[in-house]
């Protein structure tokens, strides 16, 4: 039998349930190196919001939402969007493109989806006549090599304090 080809065409609003599962499978991967931020709320009370969120994206002529299908599972998805840097409000300097998710079906990963799915978005940004794209990856996160195999490159570091530490911190100078 032959296999269908994976197709990436634009995400519509039929396409938010499997958004959302692959969505929570990423999610899920990534609390063992997020840690000290709060764990997730149970599944149910997520789904809801997450499909709404996207849903009212999904409306912004500067979003962006792709799907890889392969025949007719979605077996990826990636959402983007153009917008103003952080600081813009402040130096109003440009608007920039933002890689804001990528989720590829465990199955499915290794095998070039999320290479095509980035591609896409890519080239979705750059004509949307912006000069860089940024993205938001903890350097635990096996996904930072592959963005950096793109071209991106670490420009700066959030830091994250728990409350605890700041108690303490405070305590000592006294």
């Amino acid at each position: 039998m032959k296999k269908k080809p994976i197709v990436i065409r634009k995400g519509t609003m039929e396409d938010l349930k499997t958004f959302f599962e692959l969505y929570w499978i990423s999610s899920l991967e990534h609390t063992h190196y997020s840690g000290m931020l709060d764990s997730l709320k149970p599944k149910e009370k997520c789904r809801e919001y997450i499909i709404d969120r996207q849903q009212e994206l999904m409306k912004d002529p500067n979003q962006f939402f792709f799907v890889a299908e392969d025949g007719k599972n979605i077996i990826g998805i990636i959402t983007g969007h153009v917008g103003e840097r952080d600081e813009a409000r402040v130096y109003k300097i440009e608007r920039i493109g933002f890689i804001d998710e990528i989720c590829v079906d465990p199955e499915y990963r290794h095998s070039g989806i999320g290479n095509r799915l980035l591609e896409t978005m890519l080239n979705q940004l750059y004509g949307e006549d912006i000069d860089f794209v940024g993205v938001g990856v903890a350097f635990k996160n096996p996904a930072f090599h592959f963005y950096k195999s793109y071209g991106f490159t670490p420009e700066g570091m959030w830091l994250i304090q728990k409350k605890k530490s700041y108690k303490k911190k405070k305590q000592a100078k006294k």
